[in-house]
């Protein structure tokens, strides 16, 4: 009966010890950092506003025009840049374990006086899976101050593929349709806001996965 009790309280021991173990999921990190310049004068530009999607801390740039964003979770990252008189960017970068990750952005001014455009929410959601071959993808936008007319170029390329095509061109309506996708494919897609032909917002690049 002893022994009996005593392998029980074993087992219960490495039982418990086990759960714990499953139970704590591994995060690893890496970092962001680089540097915010004026695609015309190739000046650094001070006070942009540093965002992260997934969410993580935002962060200002220097007056040198640096950044840096700590202990962002390893992945891909959409690192987006807002100033005011600027036209906002975005920009999908991969964060890898205890590195660094660098970049230079190129943001322009807003000669148009649209807006700090910004270009988000997507349909489906960025890393949606099992997918049909055929898909309406759909966005949301804000920040359009002078309440004018936007057109939307929209860019879609399968993984592994350099090769970007342009799934729709001056669409007025925040929606575009695709067809004829292949199975068990991840494809990758982005949206460019236009006014009067100027580009004035990217958007992330987002990604999905079609079903098998």
């Amino acid at each position: 009966m002893k022994k009996s009790l005593i392998f029980s309280c074993l087992l219960s021991f490495f039982c418990l010890v086990s759960c714990e173990t499953d139970s704590l999921s591994v995060q690893t990190y890496g970092t962001v950092s680089g540097m915010v310049i004026d695609g015309e004068t190739y000046s650094p530009i001070k006070g942009a506003i540093v965002t992260t999607t997934p969410a993580s801390v935002s962060t200002l740039t220097d007056i040198n025009g640096h950044f840096s964003i700590q202990k962002l979770k390893e992945g891909e990252v959409a690192v987006s840049i807002r100033k005011n008189e600027y036209i906002s960017n975005s920009l999908t970068v991969a964060i890898y374990e205890n590195e660094n990750t660098y970049l230079d952005f190129l943001i322009f001014k807003d000669y148009k006086s649209v807006g700090n455009i910004s270009i988000f929410d997507p349909v489906p959601g960025n890393g949606a899976v099992d997918q049909p071959f055929a898909i309406a993808l759909k966005w949301k936008m804000e920040g359009n101050k002078a309440n004018v007319l936007i057109a939307y170029n929209i860019y879609i390329f399968e993984s592994n593929s350099t090769v970007q095509n342009l799934l729709g061109e001056n669409v007025d309506l925040q929606e575009v349709t695709t067809s004829g996708l292949k199975a068990s494919t991840t494809y990758f897609w982005y949206v460019v806001a236009k006014y009067e032909g100027a580009k004035v917002a990217f958007s992330p690049t987002w990604s999905f996965k079609t079903r098998e």
